[in-house]
């Protein structure tokens, strides 16, 4: 298992628009060397339950095991979502 630390902001643009911005890091040689993201994520609020969101995702992992290797990088669109706030 990996530790891992990370955080997350929330700020309101509008009483109809929020933006959260995550990120993670972990690893320090526990399992992974090291492995991270970074996320956005734009909400635009539709009625006061339901929130329209859309949101972008960078993920790197350097993980190395005996033989085993995997150093990557991942980025993109995560897509859209409905929150039933």
């Amino acid at each position: 298992m990996d530790p891992l630390v990370g955080g997350r902001i929330e700020a309101a643009l509008s009483s109809k628009v929020e933006v959260n911005i995550l990120r993670d890091v972990g690893g320090w040689g526990a399992g992974s060397q090291l492995d991270y993201q970074v996320v956005g994520i734009l909400g635009y609020r539709i009625k006061p339950k339901w929130t329209l969101q859309a949101g972008y995702r960078y993920l790197d992992v350097n993980y190395r095991s005996g033989f085993s290797i995997l150093d990557t990088a991942t980025t993109g669109a995560l897509g859209v979502s409905i929150a039933l706030k």
